[in-house]
């Protein structure tokens, strides 16, 4: 998707594209089919708290190909500022829908890599795609632990991954680590797509189970999360907080 292409609105200084799933795969699909370069940033309301103080992070969002509204929060506030992002297309359902969905004319199995997550837990994720996938194949993983964003950018690190030929590299280190890791590799990377899924590997494995589609659905996820993941409050209080006093203090900045 060039720039001409893109439908591009901005909330608190994001970038996020007016698409719908079904968009989002067929965007996917057609990077892989044409090997065009295709980052896919998928900021939730963790991303546009974390942006307003960190440079670095919200310059990995402005440089994304693709940039997904991940969360009911953001189709929220799209809605009160009257801009057309009218769908949530969180990471992990663009994730489902191409492990499940049908493979284009044309096409093969498209070809994953994760990069990240718990030891053992990509390796899990791995065969559970390979037992259960015909549109979908992992064919490498790699778990680099919790070093910097140097030492997992070794010239070697990266070689064993384009030696996999994916077509897609799957990263979780954490949203902001992450990004950060594919600003300087994705240049050194020889698959078309990439972008940091921080939960997909945990929901993949079966480590994490996803909230029931009524939740996602009123924006109620985040119990969930909390349920399965009880680390995470901390986290959501924080970006409610970060939220309330973003409204508060610029109402209209987009």
């Amino acid at each position: 998707m060039t720039p001409q292409q893109r439908k591009l609105h901005y909330i608190y200084g994001l970038p996020f594209d007016a698409i719908t799933l079904d968009q989002a795969v067929s965007t996917v699909w057609k990077a892989i089919s044409n090997r065009q370069p295709l980052f896919i940033s998928t900021p939730n309301l963790n991303f546009l708290i974390a942006s307003q103080q960190d440079e670095a992070f919200r310059a990995s969002v402005l440089a994304s190909d693709l940039s997904l509204a991940d969360g009911m929060p953001i189709v929220w506030l799209a809605r009160k500022l009257k801009l057309p992002i009218t769908e949530r297309v969180a990471g992990s359902d663009l994730f489902a829908a191409l492990r499940t969905g049908p493979v284009p004319t044309g096409c093969t199995a498209l070809r994953v890599y994760f990069f990240g997550g718990p030891d053992g837990v990509a390796e899990r994720a791995a065969q559970v795609i390979n037992s259960t996938s015909s549109s979908m194949q992992c064919v490498g993983w790699a778990s680099p632990g919790f070093g910097s964003v140097e030492d997992m950018s070794k010239p070697e690190t990266i070689a064993a991954i384009n030696a996999c030929n994916p077509d897609f590299v799957v990263v979780s280190l954490g949203a902001a680590k992450g990004q950060a890791w594919i600003m300087r590799n994705k240049n050194q990377l020889s698959a078309p797509v990439i972008s940091h899924l921080g939960a997909v590997v945990n929901f993949v494995a079966g480590n994490v189970s996803r909230a029931p589609r009524w939740m996602q659905r009123t924006g109620l996820e985040w119990l969930w999360r909390i349920k399965e993941e009880p680390q995470l409050w901390k986290r959501y209080w924080r970006d409610g907080l970060g939220l309330a006093k973003l409204i508060l203090s610029k109402p209209n900045k987009r």
